[in-house]
């Protein structure tokens, strides 16, 4: 008998207590989809779903009987969230489709398990666990599960027209669950669908490739994806894959070349943000790695300009030009870059000594003046290594200000 390698969740008090809640009255209640997959493969189990026979006013009225907390986050599809000791438990009705239009479909309630499964959208998310443990497995996804085989439930083109997204999420499950080689006719499907993608909104797009760049086999999914036209379509012309493939090939990968926002600006560059909705520190994030990486591109002594990229984008900055720089292929060699991302973390950044107070004692005027003296003091601390003191610099302003004035 198949069983599950993570179960603590499902002994939990929390977990149990919910299953009280809701079998009553003959009601039946079982985990589903990810909570399941996750506990079949060893892997980490974060969110539990039940599904339950019970109708969403029921299941309600039977939490508030027990003093329980309940969100009704999605009671017109069926789905209610239960708070116990500050743990989420999402609860939905069985239900089978009546009309499917993208994310949300028309749905009737019911108590056939068989129906709820065939609305699911991979086999290895079709699978169901009773509170002790026992697995029910209305479609056979069980033996795709443990073979880390990928397929979509019945027909393929049939579950990506119901919700285009299926075909993100097809690329992203693949990239983290996956063993082998893709299957062939969910992966036809997907390419000749691809055009589908462009009813989604850039939210949910977004949402997915974020995810799938983190994914083990990340690099696999992401050509694919390119082989069949649907990379270019969600992350436009200037996403390919060798880029990324750089980034993967670097020895003992620092931690920043884990997040999925550089990962990002490296697969497909700053021109990437209008095809997605993205935030504005993770655009802010990809432009500044840009702007790092076109000076070291331009440099003729990193080593020293390095200085001044960390002064004017601090270590993070740095740290994610160096790894965009490797990935668009303006560092050489591993040893380069290991060399420049070693100075970038040990460097103590100086901070500049002069400041708008020391100026106006000195008698240089606030405004454009003051503006004009601060550059002029920042680039002759520069060209001193920035080794200059206070003193220093102000005298050396001072005098070229004069310079400056004096010449006609």
């Amino acid at each position: 008998m198949t069983q599950l390698l993570q179960r603590g969740w499902l002994d939990s008090a929390v977990v149990q207590r919910v299953f009280d809640v809701l079998e009553q009255d003959g009601d039946v209640a079982r985990a589903v989809g990810g909570t399941v997959r996750n506990s079949l493969l060893g892997e980490s189990v974060d969110d539990v779903d039940i599904a339950c026979t019970a109708l969403p006013e029921v299941v309600l009225a039977r939490a508030q009987a027990a003093g329980i907390k309940a969100i009704p986050t999605g009671v017109d599809h069926g789905t209610v969230t239960l708070v116990i000791d500050g743990v989420p438990i999402e609860v939905t009705c069985l239900r089978e489709d009546v009309e499917t239009h993208g994310r949300h479909a028309t749905v009737k309630f019911g108590r056939d398990w068989t129906k709820d499964a065939e609305r699911r959208d991979f086999t290895m998310n079709a699978l169901y666990v009773n509170r002790n443990g026992d697995l029910f497995d209305p479609l056979g996804g069980v033996e795709d599960c443990l073979n880390r085989h990928l397929r979509f439930i019945g027909e393929a083109h049939a579950r990506i027209r119901e919700d285009y997204l299926r075909i993100l999420r097809f690329f992203r499950f693949f990239a983290t669950y996956g063993r082998g080689t893709i299957d062939a006719r969910g992966y036809a499907a997907c390419v000749e669908l691809k055009d589908g993608l462009s009813h989604l909104s850039k939210e949910r797009i977004t949402k997915e490739v974020l995810r799938t760049l983190c994914a083990p086999r990340a690099l696999e999914a992401l050509e694919l994806m390119e082989r069949g036209g649907i990379l270019q379509l969600v992350l436009g012309e200037d996403a390919v894959c060798f880029r990324f493939a750089r980034l993967l090939e670097l020895e003992d990968l620092p931690r920043a070349a884990m997040s999925p926002v550089l990962r990002l600006g490296g697969l497909a560059g700053r021109k990437v943000a209008p095809y997605l909705r993205l935030s504005n520190a993770q655009t802010k994030q990809i432009d500044r790695a840009d702007d790092v990486a076109e000076i070291l591109r331009k440099s003729v002594d990193k080593g020293q300009d390095l200085k001044g990229l960390l002064i004017a984008f601090g270590v993070d900055g740095v740290v994610d030009g160096l790894l965009t720089a490797w990935m668009y292929g303006d560092l050489s060699t591993q040893a380069e870059f290991r060399d420049l991302l070693l100075f970038a973390n040990n460097w103590e950044i100086p901070s500049f000594p002069l400041t708008g107070k020391m100026m106006i004692s000195a008698g240089i005027p606030t405004g454009p003046e003051m503006g004009k003296a601060m550059r002029l003091g920042q680039q002759i601390w520069a060209e001193s290594d920035y080794q200059s003191s206070a003193d220093l610099l102000l005298e050396q302003v001072k005098t070229q200000l004069i310079l400056e004035a004096k010449k006609p």
